[in-house]
Parts: C-alpha cells; structure tokens; sequence
C-alpha cells in the first residue's frame, strides 16, 4: 500500500529528477518513490546490523541505557 507524500525540493533536485523523467520517460513519482525505497531499504539493513552488533557486545540499543 503507498502512502502519500507531498513535500518540497531544491531546484536541483527538481533538475535531476526532471532529467531522469526525460531519459527514461518514467513518471517523476515513480521516479521519487524508488530513490525514497532504496534510501528505506538501506537503513533498514543498516538498523538491522546495528542491533546485531550492539547485541554481540551485550547492549540493549535503548536510548540512554548504560550512562
């Protein structure tokens, strides 16, 4: 299920999206949403790793824990 999102960009982006839309005729949504999934994706496995490592070493990952 997508959700909707309505936000503002630099002109820059705006550009690099825009050049992508004409290259490939993709939709700039469709465009945004797949940069925006992989970006998702990638701190996901990056989380998942952290938790992993902070448990190898004994450590709860809760905010504040140990201070």
């Amino acid at each position: 299920m997508l959700k909707d999102f309505r936000g503002k960009i630099t002109p820059e982006t705006w550009c690099a999206i825009e050049a992508e839309h004409r290259l490939t005729g993709n939709d700039h949504s469709a465009i945004v949403r797949e940069i925006l999934h992989g970006w998702a994706l990638k701190k996901i496995e990056e989380s998942s790793l952290l938790a992993k490592l902070l448990a190898s070493e004994g450590i709860d990952g809760k905010a504040g824990a140990g201070r």
